[in-house]
């Protein structure tokens, strides 16, 4: 006689009004990772609907979500990896001599880094050398709690502003959520578009490449996403440009993929159809940022650019920081 199959999925029906996945789930599941969300996500083994879906997809009452049956199991399994990995990456006093050379700025507020490339903002899956740990182990040593208050890509390097206080993130947060912090990137691309400036108005949508995420224009579907850009100087050698771009909406890869859908990809941008020129790192550099402080008071930031950057601009003898418009 055939025994009866253990059933393989778990099927939740929503009880919350439009709200993020990965947020609903930590409401049923909190001690859940991100990590394991995202991964389970790209592996296809988070349902909504029947359709694979990403993190940020908003679900509403009576949808079904299914799961894998094991699920509780995996992420258990994943919390202990992660935490035994946490405790044996030792803060070590190279780590504080790190965070402090990236130190552009420190009040009782704030902190403000200049990222390097490489350096991932928040851990994943094998991934236990990051800022968000770097700034416990520093906060332990200062007697101070350091509160991440938006994201910069791995490889991308650049301006970083985290939070103090638990007002002073909250306010950030909203600030960033809202428009009202300005930021300005620099960036070498392929190609030599027209001088001038512009702006780039398309839609973004998440999707996936295999296992993988990957960011798209989507004129129907897509999220209202605009990026302003202003070609500062052709550069002569590899056929590249150097370029201003000033983001109005704060989509996940949006200057990646709006550069790449004008047909001028960032150099070292594999992902979005950028070549490697002089160095396999991505030339995109969060360069300056604006906010107010808690007074109201306008405070600008600007980050210096990494070796790999200023070396493709000093072989054009340009100095980049003597730059007008920086």
């Amino acid at each position: 006689m055939n025994s009866i199959p253990e059933k393989t999925t778990l099927e939740l029906i929503v009880d919350s009004s439009s709200i993020r996945l990965d947020r609903w789930l930590k409401t049923k599941y909190p001690s859940i990772t991100q990590g394991i969300i995202e991964k389970l996500l790209r592996q296809g083994k988070i349902r909504v609907g029947g359709l694979k879906v990403i993190a940020g997809t908003r679900v509403v009452s009576g949808q079904k979500v299914t799961l894998p049956s094991d699920f509780e199991e995996l992420f258990k399994q994943s919390r202990k990896l992660n935490q035994r990995a946490e405790q044996e990456v030792e803060f070590t006093s190279e780590d504080k001599a790190f965070i402090e050379s990236m130190l552009i700025w420190e009040d009782e507020e704030l902190l403000i880094l200049n990222k390097p490339a490489g350096l991932a903002v928040q851990g994943g899956t094998k991934t236990y050398r990051h800022l968000d740990g770097l700034l416990r182990g520093y906060g332990k040593i200062k007697r101070a709690t350091y509160r991440l208050v938006h994201r910069l890509d791995r490889d991308t390097s650049g301006v970083f502003v985290v939070a103090k206080t638990a007002e002073m993130a909250a306010q950030m947060a909203l600030a960033f959520k809202q428009g009202q912090i300005k930021k300005m990137y620099w960036a070498i691309i392929q190609g030599q578009p027209t001088v001038g400036q512009g702006l780039i108005d398309a839609p973004l949508t998440k999707g996936f490449q295999g296992d993988f995420e990957k960011v798209g224009v989507d004129e129907k579907n897509g999220k209202v996403a605009r990026t302003y850009y202003r070609v500062l100087k052709h550069l002569r050698k590899n056929d590249c440009s150097w370029v201003e771009l000033a983001p109005e909406t704060g989509r996940t890869h949006q200057l990646r993929v709006h550069c790449s859908h004008l047909g001028y990809p960032i150099l070292g941008d594999r992902k979005y159809g950028g070549r490697a020129v002089m160095s396999d790192q991505l030339y995109l550099h969060a360069r300056k940022i604006s906010l107010r402080d808690s007074e109201g008071n306008f405070l600008t930031f600007v980050a210096p650019l990494p070796e790999h950057f200023t070396d493709i601009l000093h072989y054009e003898k340009i100095d980049p920081e003597q730059f007008r418009g920086v």
